[in-house]
């Protein structure tokens, strides 16, 4: 690694220290959790063949927006119940009417504690997951899917990874990235996925969630599951030419967004990108037109 990324690295390192310090000092781990308001069945009942998504989502507005929406349709179409777990302060009327033509259940829960303590009180909320055949773990960061997605599960069913992501990332340690984390019936039932669920804690900041749960997630998991990206990193740079960074500090859904799209037909783009400097929806847009994509671009800046 280059003198300027160890920099950056360190400079990075410091900042979390800094952070952590700071939140260790003005607040303590709450031990509390986080209260939920509204937990319902929606009106698709259990189908234990199939395989059954916690989708996490939050919106400071409190509403279920479009392309919220047509993602929990695609999975529906797809295969999927859904257990949709919303952080915003509440849900209308009208948005749980929409939703529970899509869910087996529907919960509204205190704003705390990230998706990683969301998706803890949907495995609580609903306990039967096991029954089903599989655990997708979801949130609504991302757009799309732009493609089609049932050719997306059925890579997820015929890969013979125990544990399936989208992308990886390759800071701090090798790790799937947490926005789609599927989990096959011997994960699921597993001593160590109960357990790690069972630890999880409010916490803060950010940076901190992303050490212990997103990156302990797959390092505790991969100690005795097979875990595979359906776009691993080393596949995408294999192909692609990406110079900029060393790999430890390529994040693939920013820094390699559109050849995501274009050379490999990659379903999401993250929401965050939509408020980063220079890349704007028109450019998105001719990118998705390209790459012969059928997704709604009004969807974009929804």
């Amino acid at each position: 690694m280059s003198v300027k990324w160890t920099i950056k690295t360190i400079v990075k390192d410091i900042k979390y220290l800094r952070d952590s310090m700071r939140y260790a000092l003005t607040q303590q781990e709450a031990n509390e959790e986080p209260v939920v308001s509204y937990s319902k069945v929606g009106t698709v009942p259990p189908d234990y063949a199939k395989p059954v998504c916690f989708f996490c989502s939050y919106d400071r507005g409190d509403i279920v927006r479009e392309n919220v929406l047509y993602y929990l349709k695609e999975l529906s179409l797809t295969g999927f119940n859904i257990v949709f777990i919303s952080s915003s302060n509440t849900i209308s009327d009208v948005d749980l009417e929409k939703l529970a033509g899509y869910c087996i259940k529907i919960i509204n829960r205190e704003n705390r504690g990230y998706d990683f303590y969301g998706w803890k009180t949907g495995l609580k909320e609903y306990p039967y997951y096991s029954a089903h055949t599989a655990v997708l773990l979801a949130n609504d960061s991302v757009l799309g899917p732009f493609f089609d997605f049932s050719d997306i599960v059925a890579r997820l069913e015929n890969c013979d990874a125990d544990i399936v992501g989208m992308t990886d990332n390759f800071r701090y340690s090798h790790h799937l990235q947490s926005y789609f984390l599927y989990c096959k019936k011997s994960v699921i039932l597993s001593r160590e996925f109960i357990n790690f669920f069972d630890r999880v804690k409010v916490i803060g900041p950010k940076n901190a969630i992303i050490r212990r749960y997103e990156v302990g997630f797959s390092r505790l998991l991969g100690r005795r599951f097979r875990l595979a990206a359906l776009y691993s990193l080393e596949r995408v740079l294999d192909k692609i030419c990406y110079p900029e960074r060393p790999k430890t500090l390529i994040n693939p859904t920013s820094h390699l967004w559109k050849p995501l799209i274009t050379e490999f037909k990659f379903p999401f783009l993250k929401k965050s990108l939509s408020i980063k400097p220079g890349i704007s929806a028109q450019e998105v847009s001719i990118v998705l037109a390209e790459s012969d994509s059928t997704f709604d671009i009004k969807m974009l800046t929804d």
